[in-house]
């Protein structure tokens, strides 16, 4: 196979899978987790509304690490598996930020990616070691 046909290929593949995924409503915190993240019994309460319902998840005690490079974290996994069990209708993800410095946040994304949500009220002793405030609000997108 050419190398022409082995580009023409791979840009298909790209703009299928562009095509293919949709984003949902997503709220992107402002606290760096890149870094090794501590919770504790005194930090390890993250409660927020999804239109007008609230939820609160308790992570468990212990010290997480996120890896850049290859953008996966223990801390989201965590927060992940701790709201499993409530059925809510967002996904924890690892968010990259690039200002001065490349650092990652938490960004919790509505599983609807049709329609407009609010996703609010962000608080509990993990606030300020989990999310911070609201940097981005971005509604449903391809």
């Amino acid at each position: 196979m050419s190398y022409t046909s082995i580009m023409t290929i791979h840009r298909l593949i790209g703009q299928e899978l562009k095509m293919v995924y949709k984003y949902g409503q997503q709220v992107w915190g402002s606290v760096d987790i890149s870094k090794r993240v501590t919770i504790t019994a005194s930090n390890n309460t993250f409660t927020f509304h999804v239109d007008d319902s609230s939820y609160t998840i308790t992570i468990p005690v212990g010290t997480y690490t996120t890896s850049q490079q290859r953008h996966e974290s223990e801390l989201i996994q965590a927060i992940s598996k701790a709201g499993t069990s409530q059925n809510i209708p967002v996904r924890f993800i690892l968010g990259g930020m690039h200002y001065d410095e490349k650092y990652n946040v938490l960004i919790l994304e509505h599983t609807d990616t049709i329609n407009e949500h609010v996703i609010d009220q962000f608080a509990g002793n993990a606030i300020d070691t989990l999310f911070g405030q609201m940097k981005f609000n971005l509604p449903p997108r391809n």
